[in-house]
This record gives structure tokens, sequence and C-alpha cells, in this order.
């Protein structure tokens, strides 16, 4: 390492203090998707007082935020999220970080404060821009942010999650629409005179039992998820309203498109077959993740450099406290190439920036994701020494995309090779606000 970065490790050190008091802050905070307030605010706060602007508000999303430091080119994005879960607080109860955001938005932040007092030490041009993305758990933030421009202008972008193993990862993920379906009927005595009637609940059914016959006929990779959000209110009324919220999913958006179309297809049966109405739109939609070999080259080779987080007995012992037997990693991995079956929205600013993500043992192999023995985690010294690690990881790639010019036109030729001939389509129609009532409980 060269003294140059070693000087960034070491102002990542200085900073540990701080990052871990954000990151207990929003663990307290364990605020809901896109009800993020405090959370957006205390981090926005921080990097106000490092000297960041504030570049941009959303006025449909007001946890949604661009914070900037510097000047001009080259420009490297930080992606920091904050949002709990519902249902991974202690013993389950209420919400919490079952998936280690609160790490993951304090890492993120402190990374881009260090990756600025760099440039600022060696007084060079370029900009850091940190990401205040909320609701990546609905997969909402960075989709509705990206259709209204604030990925941008980005030479590069960066981002991190908690994990149980360290190692840059450069795999993918499903492609996915999230979908709802209104089907209107009449009401009717559902005794008296159900022939009056036309339920709409029964619309719901007969959708989903077709959806049901469909997965026999679709390709293995692809997957569908529902509920049903709103079946009536009382048994003895015929549902003149119902609703399903559906999840499709493929492994490119080729395959979502086509799926999407026979599903469809099986709610528009529904409505003929019962003479009803149906309303159906799009609440948000993402991409399958982009690879770009030479950033998560870069990154995993200052992975190496810092080191895996080290884990004490204490840590150790309260892993299996919580009734936990697997390891916490201390050694580093190879680079994942690995392809998931979950969605993450930050797939989407890949195919708008060259981007690459780092992944910190923050939890012990074999923690069940969005899980209350999770959060359990993140709220330790567990999670924080995963965090210790993000930090200055991160830190240094954004260095070495400010300073390495020759990395940096690799990294965006490797990116424009294969988004050759692709243009971004946003998904969601302009003007179209969050589905804040359709991805939150109420209350």
């Amino acid at each position: 390492m060269t003294r140059r970065k070693q000087r960034i490790v070491d102002d990542c050190r200085r900073l540990r203090k701080a990052a871990d008091q954000l990151a207990l802050e929003i663990g307290d905070y364990a605020e809901l998707s896109l009800r993020e307030e405090r959370s957006a605010a205390r981090c926005r706060e921080v990097l106000l007082q490092q000297g960041f602007r504030l570049e941009r508000r959303f006025a449909q999303m007001p946890t949604a935020f661009v914070a900037a430091w510097g000047r001009g080119r080259p420009v490297i994005g930080l992606l920091a999220e904050y949002d709990a879960l519902p249902d991974c607080g202690p013993r389950g109860k209420g919400p919490g970080h079952g998936c280690g955001h609160n790490l993951l938005g304090a890492g993120s932040v402190f990374a881009a404060i260090a990756a600025a007092r760099a440039l600022e030490r060696e007084r060079r041009r370029g900009t850091v821009r940190l990401f205040g993305c909320p609701a990546e758990e609905t997969l909402v933030g960075k989709v509705y942010m990206a259709r209204d421009g604030a990925f941008e202008g980005l030479d590069a972008c960066l981002a991190w999650h908690p994990g149980a193993a360290n190692q840059a990862h450069n795999g993918s993920g499903s492609a996915m629409d999230t979908f709802s379906f209104e089907f209107f009927g009449k009401t009717a005595h559902a005794a008296g005179d159900p022939h009056n009637g036309r339920s709409a609940l029964d619309a719901v059914e007969i959708m989903n039992v077709a959806i049901n016959f469909l997965r026999e006929h679709m390709p293995l990779s692809n997957r569908l998820h529902y509920i049903i959000s709103d079946g009536g209110k009382a048994p003895n009324v015929v549902p003149a309203y119902a609703r399903s919220w559906y999840f499709i999913r493929g492994q490119n958006r080729k395959e979502v498109e086509a799926l999407r179309k026979r599903v469809i297809k099986c709610a528009r049966g529904a409505a003929l077959a019962t003479e009803t109405r149906l309303k159906h739109h799009i609440l948000t939609g993402c991409y399958d993740r982009l690879a770009n070999d030479a950033l998560a080259s870069a990154l995993q080779a200052n992975l190496k450099a810092v080191g895996p987080p080290r884990f004490t007995k204490a840590d150790r012992d309260y892993a299996k406290s919580l009734g936990l037997t697997g390891e916490l990693d201390a050694k580093i991995g190879e680079i994942s190439t690995a392809r998931g079956a979950g969605s993450s929205e930050e797939a989407n600013v890949s195919w708008l920036a060259p981007l690459t993500v780092l992944n910190t043992a923050c939890c012990a192999k074999g923690t069940p994701g969005h899980h209350y023995l999770l959060t359990a985690q993140s709220t330790h010294s567990i999670g924080l020494r995963g965090l210790h690690v993000a930090i200055p990881v991160l830190a240094l790639t954004a260095y070495d995309l400010f300073t390495r010019p020759k990395l940096l036109a690799t990294v965006k030729r490797e990116f424009r090779r294969r988004t050759k001939d692709f243009t971004y389509d946003p998904l969601i129609p302009d003007g179209q606000p969050p589905p804040v009532a359709d991805v939150i409980p109420p209350g």
C-alpha cells in the first residue's frame, strides 16, 4: 500500500467512532421504507458537517437525497441505504435492521467523507457524490431516483452490503416487476341475491388459479409471488372491490417482460369470467445487475490490502449465544460471480454507470436474512467490525478511480461495451409517485 493510501486507511480508523455512532443511531431509529425521516436527516447532517453540499432533494420522496463534495470530473458515486424491515426487531417484534442497512448507510457516508478528505488533502479535482437511497427493501428508492435523473453524469459508482463473507460481488440477481391488479365488480347480498353481484374477489382468485397453472409453463428461472391485499370486507357481502399484489421475476428484463404479458392475460381472463373490470399498473421495476470486471478487481485488491474483520472471542461467544453455529468469516474470499434469485434496485444504477459491490462479514455464516438474528448482530460489535473494513475499502477504491486515469478508462470502456445498443427504460411512468401505501404497512 502506498503512503498516500495508508493515510486514507489511517483517516478511516480515526472516523470509526463517529461511524459507529451513526450506525447505532440508524439501528435505533429502525424506520421502514419511505419513512426513514430521522435516518436520512442524520446522514445529511453528518455530511454537511464534513463540508458536503446538499445537491438535490426529491419532492415525491423526501427521504431521498444527493450530497456532494468537490467539483469537476471524475464524478464517483457511493450508494447509501438506511431502511429497516418489519418484524425484525428484538424477538421478531417491530421493525429492525434485519438486512444491516444501518451499517450500510453509515459505511457509505463515511467512505465518501474519507475519499473527499483525500482529494482535499492532495488538492485534486473531482466530485464525490453520496446518494441517500430510501426503500431498498421494497425496491423503490433507486428506481424512482433513476427515473428522475439522479444518477446522470456518474463516471463510476460503488456500493456495499453487509454479509457473511468478505469479497467483491460481481454477480447478478433477478430482474423484477411489481404490479398491482385491481378488480371492480358489483356488491350484493351474499345470501339474498348473490346472482345480482359480480365478485371482485372471485376475479382475484380465478387469476391466482390461472397463475398457478402458468407455473408449469414458464422458465425455471422465473418466479411469481403474490398476496391478496384486499379481498372484501364481510363474508355476507359480495365484494365489489378486490386487489392483489404481484412480484414477477426473471433472469433479465426480456424474461420479465415476456412473463408479465402472460400474467396480465391471466388477469384479463379472470375479469372476463367474472364480468368485473380490471385495472393494473406497475409499482416498481428493476433490472438484473450488470457486471464490471475491472471495477470489481480494483475493489478486491483494496479489500486484500485492508484485510478482513478481526473478530474476538467475545464476538464468537455472542453469536453462539444467539444459537448461531456458523463461523465469523475472518478471511478474504474470491470475487463472487454468483447469480442470486433475489432482486435489488442497485442493479438499475449498474446500467447507468459502472458499478460494483463489496460484501464484508457483519454476521455469522448461516444467519437467516431479513431476520431479527441479523438485527442483533448489525447493532453489535460483530456488525461494526465489518463496517470498519467496508469504509476504507470503498474509500480506497474511490481514490483509485480519482487518481488512476487508466483504471477509470478501462472501467468505462468495459461499461460501454456491455451497454452497446442499450437504452435505459425507467420502467415507471413519469410523474407517478412512489407507492407509499402499497409497499409499507400503515401506522
